[in-house]
C-alpha cells in the first residue's frame, strides 16, 4: 500500500498465540516437595497421580507439586506486513 506521497507504507505484523494441537497434548508430572523425587513426565495425569499416592504411602511425604506443560504456536497475520496508512 502507498501513502498520498507515493511511498510504500508498512505496518507492524500482527502476531497471535494459539494452542498448538499438532503435537502431543499437555504433559503432566509431579514432584515431591519434601525430597527430590519426581514422577517423570506423562501424557495424562493418572501416572503422576498414582506416583504421588505410592510415594506418600512408602515415604510419608504428603506434599507434591503438579507441573502441567502445554504448547502454543505463534502465527503472523495473513497480510504480510503492509496495510493502510494509520492502520
Amino acid at each position: 500500500m502507498t501513502d498520498t506521497h507515493g511511498r510504500t507504507v508498512r505496518r507492524p505484523r500482527l502476531w497471535a498465540l494459539r494452542e498448538d494441537r499438532a503435537g502431543s497434548g499437555p504433559i503432566t508430572e509431579a514432584e515431591c516437595t519434601t525430597c527430590p523425587d519426581g514422577s517423570g513426565a506423562a501424557d495424562d495425569g493418572r501416572g503422576p497421580a498414582v506416583w504421588c499416592l505410592t510415594h506418600a504411602r512408602t515415604t510419608g511425604h504428603t506434599g507434591f507439586r503438579r507441573i502441567r506443560t502445554d504448547f502454543f504456536r505463534a502465527s503472523g497475520d495473513e497480510q504480510g506486513g503492509t496495510g493502510a496508512v494509520g492502520a
